[in-house]
């Protein structure tokens, strides 16, 4: 617990600041474009598919992407975006 000089401990801080939640938040919207696979587990398992790439959601953040996100509306579009991308030439290319 932390110490607030006006009012004492606090019961909860968020475990990150602004720029971490924003760099936090644009690695999952970007690896969730590029991999279907990690798409439909962050989709259905918030919280083990930030895990797969160390990030720790906070509450806010599992409701944010249970209730906010336009799944659906994602799903629609990312496959002629992945398509478009030739990932096979860069992934596979070693």
């Amino acid at each position: 617990m932390s110490e607030d000089q006006w009012f004492g401990k606090h019961e909860h801080r968020e475990p990150y600041g602004f720029t971490e939640r924003e760099i936090a938040f644009k690695l999952l919207a970007s690896h969730a474009l590029v991999d279907a696979e990690f798409f439909e587990r962050l989709r259905n398992d918030p919280v083990g598919a930030a895990a797969e790439l160390h990030i720790a959601l906070t509450e806010r953040d599992v409701e944010y992407l249970r209730t906010e996100v336009e799944w659906d509306r994602i799903s629609e579009n990312a496959d002629p975006i992945r398509e478009s991308l030739h990932l096979d030439i860069v992934t596979n290319s070693w």
